[in-house]
């Protein structure tokens, strides 16, 4: 018979989600040794930099969304509210850097699975303090941001996690070359994290899938440069006298086998390359010099077309990466495809680009403005909200095409004055609606638009 489960009970914790909540060490509960810890960073890290294909996407996903515009929306309508979001701004304009270059940074916690940043606040008394910890635009004295500190990945040693709910309670990094070590709390902090897989606080990193196809192709390409440097320059190949090989060899004889094979290895095509050959040759029947010399090298180059083209499983890999990151449609032009599979493939990578960037907005508001709010003692019903703008323009025909079928169905939205400023905002057209449809230039003295 199963008992009644008590309110005591039910509150309780009673399990972990996997080993990662309970040690705090990054990627614990991976399968793979080599994406085990900081191993994990460097490995994603390399990934990332030493790849086109992965760099290339990592770049457009950054250049596209530090063009997204964060809008401060007030709670309601009121006086108070939109004050409150005005401060907000005001904090946002008023730090050391650019929001956009701090959006910039936050964006690696996609290649790494998770994003650190100590919150450095300061006290808005004036433009006229030298103190760092004073210095502001704003007079009003309240707590604002001063920077948002970026802490790399790979100087984050353990999570500090309570061992009882898995709740990450801040970070222990190493420091310098002395093996000092910073606490930073969560409180005092804003941390990005992707997809957590078994309640790990670091996260999965989006090129996890791209690993196994990208250790193929950096082999691939190193096997690929080793047989292109073989096919220009040839093999090296010696002739010696049997004895100088045989095991009655003197130690001379040894010795001079042994200096050959490295200097056939280290035998490079360039100003540095030679070889130095003794002159002697094998002598005739009679006793007199011939023209076989004792010792002789060549290179010996390969003949005719080779059997494997690896151009076909480069490109397999690189659309393996591609692809593991919704990012194929970067490498239709390498193999054909038709417009339709280009714009449904970018289609589904801008909605991936929306998730991140609404990920990157959910922190901030629960991380840095409900922070504010607390610090300052603010009203929590007067907090307004970040929130992210289009990532991608919007395709005038296909919001045209839908009036007219809304028109057809006789569904009027004039009478709607908020769909109708929505729908001005998608074309970039001013709309006031007291007024209508308002010039994006200057006016002229005739009523027209100025756009010289």
């Amino acid at each position: 018979m199963v008992k009644k489960l008590s309110e005591s009970a039910a509150k309780a914790t009673l399990g972990v989600a996997g080993d990662n909540t309970s040690n705090g060490q990054i990627r614990a509960d991976e399968f793979l040794p080599e994406l085990r810890g900081k191993k994990a960073i460097r490995k994603y890290r390399e990934m990332r930099d030493n790849d086109a294909t992965i760099g290339a996407v990592m770049y457009s996903v950054e250049q596209i969304l530090r063009d997204v515009v964060l809008n401060v929306t007030p709670v309601n309508d009121s006086d108070a509210a939109k004050s409150e979001a005005e401060f907000v701004k005001s904090v946002l304009d008023d730090m050391d850097h650019t929001l956009d270059d701090h959006i910039s940074e936050a964006l690696s916690y996609l290649s790494y699975g998770f994003g650190w940043f100590e919150v450095i606040y300061k006290r808005r008394v004036g433009p006229t303090e030298r103190s760092d910890k004073k210095h502001s635009k704003y007079t009003d004295g309240r707590l604002g941001v001063k920077k948002i500190a970026a802490r790399a990945p790979w100087t984050i040693n353990k999570f500090d996690v309570n061992q009882k709910t898995g709740d990450v309670l801040g970070i222990e990094q190493s420091v310098g070359i002395m093996n000092g070590k910073n606490y930073i709390p969560v409180n005092k902090s804003i941390y990005y994290r992707t997809t957590s897989l078994n309640g790990d606080p670091s996260g999965r990193s989006i090129l996890r899938n791209a690993y196994t196809s990208y250790e193929y192709l950096n082999n691939l390409q190193a096997i690929e440069a080793i047989a292109v440097e073989r096919e220009l320059a040839g093999i090296p190949v010696a002739r010696i006298p049997a004895e100088y090989l045989s095991g009655d060899a003197s130690l001379a004889q040894s010795g001079f086998v042994n200096n050959l094979q490295q200097i056939l290895r280290d035998v490079k095509f360039n100003e540095q390359g030679y070889i130095i050959l003794p002159s002697d040759t094998y002598p005739d029947k009679d006793g007199a010099p011939s023209n076989t010399r004792l010792v002789d090298i060549e290179l010996m180059a390969s003949n005719g077309k080779r059997n494997i083209d690896i151009n076909p499983i480069v490109n397999r890999y690189q659309h393996d990466i591609a692809r593991s990151v919704l990012s194929e449609f970067l490498l239709l032009g390498t193999s054909g495809g038709s417009y339709a599979l280009s714009k449904s493939k970018t289609d589904l990578f801008l909605r991936a680009l929306e998730s991140y960037i609404q990920a990157i907005v959910d922190v901030l508001n629960k991380q840095l403005v409900e922070r504010l709010w607390q610090l300052n003692g603010l009203n929590y019903d007067l907090m307004p909200t970040i929130e992210a703008g289009d990532v991608a323009p919007h395709d005038l025909r296909e919001v045209a095409a839908f009036l007219r079928n809304l028109n057809g169905a006789n569904i009027d939205v004039s009478s709607h004055p908020e769909v109708v400023k929505d729908l001005m905002d998608i074309a970039d057209l001013n709309y006031d609606p007291d007024v209508g449809v308002q010039p994006t230039g200057d006016q002229d003295k005739d009523g027209g638009v100025d756009n010289g």
